[in-house]
């Protein structure tokens, strides 16, 4: 089995296929909801986002399991830990990816410049060669895996798919041997098919805010008769939305392809996350939308209240509501998504 290279990306930026083509497993830190942070609130405030401190828990834990570990530029959280994981977290190799927050022109020349960076300090590390051959069988597999989430995706608003169904499935993507992944995929793929039809007593919604990184979260909708069937989350449609372009410069196509996919609220201009938005909400027809926040989020506490004015001017209702870092089933989040999914089906 090829040994894992682990990242913290609060985002999707990271190039998983430069990985690949050096010959590991990429890895996506998520933490662990179970396991009390203790060991990183030495080191960071308790009112600091729970997910980045679970993340710096689980790095402290498993760091030697992995060949390495990259950061990406994600919010202010992230970028603040890196210093903390330098001198707290064991591994023979740390890394910091700066992905730009902007996509222009510019911007996307010092991306490309970054991951070239970043392939050379890799094959240096590991005494690989990581040609361009390697790159584009990496980006086919990719490819390969965002089009069956696609498929699997779009199952969700015809057919009986839970939440935490379609969540395990995207959360494989960022977590397994790729080859292994695809395999698995292809059978979910078939046994999605013949589920029952959607079911009458379930309201579809499409959910977006942070980032949604543990299965109790999905229940949560579940038990107020609510169905995510369209979102934009790092564990979700972000990750799949977009095809990587396979001719030319791998590194180049890994470029446009970041500058393309739905945009986190860490990127400028806002209204990008908002046109994706309302592509979804064209695209399938939803009862309302929540926009469900962690507890400490600063960058979604901040997008907010431009995403829900503007969408509220399309005509749509909507729910603002924050939530706690926690595998308990919250009665009162329970409890306010159910008022609201009486008020969108009335």
């Amino acid at each position: 089995m090829k040994k894992k290279f682990a990242y913290y990306d609060t985002g999707h930026e990271f190039p998983e296929e430069i990985v690949m083509a050096a010959g590991f497993t990429p890895y996506k830190i998520l933490g662990d909801v179970h396991v009390s942070t203790d060991p990183a609130d030495r080191y960071v405030q308790n009112y600091i986002c729970p997910f980045s401190r679970s993340c710096l828990t689980e790095g402290m834990a498993h760091s030697q399991e992995w060949a390495g570990i990259a950061f990406c530029h994600g919010c202010d959280t992230t970028n603040n830990q890196y210093d903390i994981w330098k001198y707290h977290v064991k591994t023979d190799f740390l890394y910091w990816i700066n992905t730009p927050a902007k996509n222009d022109k510019i911007s996307r020349k010092f991306h490309s410049h970054e991951l070239r960076r970043f392939k050379e300090h890799l094959e240096k590390k590991y005494d690989v060669e990581i040609t361009d051959d390697k790159l584009k069988e990496a980006i086919k597999k990719s490819n390969k895996i965002k089009s069956l989430m696609r498929q699997l995706a779009a199952l969700r608003s015809v057919k009986d798919i839970t939440n935490e169904e379609y969540f395990l499935a995207a959360r494989k993507c960022v977590q397994m041997d790729k080859d292994e992944l695809i395999n698995d995929l292809e059978k979910t793929f078939q046994e999605w098919k013949g589920r029952p039809a959607f079911p009458k007593n379930m309201v579809p919604v499409l959910v977006t805010g942070s980032d949604i990184t543990y299965p109790e979260a999905m229940q949560i909708f579940e038990s107020a008769g609510l169905r995510v069937v369209r979102d934009d989350l790092s564990l979700g449609e972000r990750y799949f939305a977009q095809t990587i372009p396979e001719g030319g410069d791998p590194i180049e196509a890994l470029t446009i392809y970041n500058s393309r996919i739905p945009q986190p609220p860490t990127k400028i201009p806002f209204h990008v996350r908002l046109d994706y938005l309302r592509q979804c909400l064209k695209e399938t027809k939803v009862a309302g939308i929540v926009l469900q926040r962690l507890m400490f989020c600063e960058p979604n506490g901040l997008d907010f209240p431009f995403l829900s004015r503007e969408l509220k001017k399309d005509g749509y209702k909507l729910i603002v509501i924050e939530r706690e870092y926690t595998p308990t089933i919250d009665q009162q989040f329970v409890s306010r998504l159910e008022s609201f999914r009486e008020l969108i089906t009335q």
